[in-house]
């Protein structure tokens, strides 16, 4: 039996509830694998691969410097990218050549305990662990309620909207689906910039199916509209993509991009670095994004246009947006006892507002996990942060994480929607057949 496969079985054995020791599956400081001698921990540095670009190693860089100077441990960056992130961790696992640590996008947790490349969390001996919220922590474990991750970061998406436009045009900030969709059809009619060219549009859509954008854009009009992607009963999922909520909120996105054309022209093919250009540059009036957008918006021309408001409500008022998070993944054949002093380190209150505040152009912990810290105080008492604060609290809405391969079915929802907005066809069709695909991706995963 090769090593990857023992990972893999000891990993399946472990989210089925089966008690076996971390050590029997070669992930203790001692095991000898194949992995392990290849790895950087057996050589006293922790090696960290972040799913990150720009500034971002920097501002990891300052909390790995902080854990190293309290606790002498070394920390290595060994890749930090936003490109095929998960395509070379995925290879690093079959070369058996796993990083200690992996930061990535709390949706990847699924993914990870599928391929046996992560270790479990016992939170019952994780100092600190009460510190975090409970919101948090519950999008690290699985259906049987194991841990497989610890919590880094968290945010909601909101609505950034051009202010200077709004004043133009004598508008108010949206506060409905009603009104959002009349503030988008001003912003594409009315010239809000002054220019005399019909050059603007209401929306910024990032509507690539790339790591499964469509979908995940969608996914806060889901929620808004009391809708949802799946229901979960013991242990079980069920599809609920053609329900009057979800298509209500797929109609409603239909008729931005197709009837009232809202969105800027190449939204079906823009990833989010595509759309933040749209609305940094003037293409697009509103966003519906994190806000981690609010370093990036800043460091433009935007800086001082825009306005931050919740995400406007559904047809019966519902409030919901998504809801995400960086994760900590311990790998599997890790150094777990140091590995476990940095995770320990990173969610501190002084980590969290390194994380925070240490590089201004790149906010690694957008809003704290850690109770003791409010992200508003730490930045200066900045109203956007208390908003962003207040919106995750009250009304976000975290992806199926725990599903066993949340991603494959993100970018399977992704496909199918996007060509449901490219062909402008009835969203009902579109919708059951969505459900269909879902529902057999579910049998497969053995969760349907």
């Amino acid at each position: 039996m090769t090593p990857r496969t023992a990972r893999s079985i000891c990993a399946a054995l472990m989210a089925a509830g089966v008690a076996i020791s971390v050590a029997a599956c070669g992930g203790s400081s001692s095991s000898s694998g194949a992995g392990t001698s290849k790895n950087a921990a057996a050589t006293g540095t922790l090696t960290v691969w972040i799913r990150g670009s720009g500034d971002s190693p920097k501002a990891y860089q300052k909390i790995f410097d902080a854990f190293t100077a309290q606790t002498g441990i070394k920390v290595s960056i060994g890749k930090a990218t936003l490109t095929d992130f998960e395509t070379a961790l995925t290879a690093a696992a079959s070369a058996h050549q796993l990083p200690d640590v992996v930061l990535d996008d709390a949706a990847q947790m699924g993914n990870f305990v599928s391929q046996g490349i992560v270790l479990p969390i016992d939170k019952t001996k994780f100092t600190g662990a009460d510190q975090l919220t409970d919101q948090a922590w519950a999008s690290t474990s699985d259906l049987l309620g194991q841990t497989y991750a610890v919590p880094f970061s968290a945010q909601a998406n909101v609505l950034l909207i051009r202010k200077d436009w709004l004043d133009k045009l004598g508008l108010q900030p949206p506060k409905t689906w009603d009104d959002l969709a009349k503030v988008a059809q001003a912003f594409t009619t009315q010239d809000p910039d002054g220019d005399g060219k019909k050059d603007t549009y209401g929306l910024a859509v990032p509507g690539s199916t790339a790591r499964g954008y469509t979908s995940w854009f969608w996914s806060s009009f889901l929620y808004s509209a009391g809708g949802d992607y799946l229901k979960e009963s013991g242990g079980k999922f069920t599809a609920t993509l053609n329900t009057p909520q979800a298509a209500s909120s797929a109609q409603f996105l239909e008729d931005q991009v197709c009837k009232n054309k809202d969105v800027q022209p190449s939204a079906l093919g823009d990833d989010t670095t595509a759309a933040n250009k749209a609305f940094q540059t003037g293409v697009a009036g509103m966003y519906l994004t994190g806000p981690y957008a609010y370093a990036t918006m800043d460091a433009t021309a935007v800086k001082g246009k825009y306005i931050v408001v919740a995400p406007p409500t559904g047809p019966d008022g519902t409030a919901g947006t998504l809801a995400e998070g960086t994760d900590i993944f311990t790998m599997a054949d890790s150094k777990q006892d140091e590995v476990t002093k940095l995770e320990e380190f990173m969610v501190t209150p002084d980590a969290q507002k390194i994380g925070m505040s240490a590089i201004p152009s790149a906010t690694v912990v957008r809003l704290p996990v850690n109770k003791a810290v409010d992200a508003s105080v730490v930045h200066g008492n900045d109203p956007r942060w208390q908003l962003a604060q207040q919106v995750y609290a009250t009304s976000g809405h975290y992806e199926y994480d725990k599903a066993p391969n949340w991603t494959q079915l993100r970018q399977k929802m992704s496909d199918d929607l996007n060509k449901l907005l490219s062909s402008c066809g009835s969203v009902q069709t579109g919708l059951d057949s969505m459900n269909s695909d879902v529902a057999a991706l579910l049998k497969q995963q053995g969760v349907g």
